[in-house]
């Protein structure tokens, strides 16, 4: 659209006439998901069948102290500690698996 060449020139009314299909474009696009359900529920009710919405069940999420206590349990004298090790004994991330994989370590210089 033109909307820059009209603000270049000062013309307030070119800007909002070439701002407007934007506009809509983007609203209809947010409203379009809504619309379909609802209307995915009227042909539903119009035809005598209900959809049933479940509620979807997460489950409890894995904390740190979690992953660490299964790296300990999983570890044994002899066994190099490395994050590589901590991911395939755990199923943890790449991106917390060096965490996991010091932690550890300390514990074990610890004693």
């Amino acid at each position: 659209m033109n909307t820059w060449t009209s603000f270049m020139a000062g013309e307030a009314a070119a800007i909002v006439l070439h701002s407007v299909p934007p506009l809509v474009v983007f609203v209809a696009v947010e409203a379009v998901t809504d619309l379909r359900d609802k209307l995915t529920d009227a042909v539903l009710v119009a035809g005598g069948e209900r959809r049933v919405v479940r509620p979807v069940e997460s489950g409890r999420r894995k904390l740190f102290a979690d992953y660490l206590a299964e790296a300990r349990a999983a570890w044994a004298p002899g066994v190099e500690i490395t994050p590589a090790w901590v991911r395939q004994e755990t199923g943890c991330s790449r991106g917390l698996s060096p965490r996991l994989a010091r932690a550890l370590r300390a514990e074990v210089a610890n004693g």
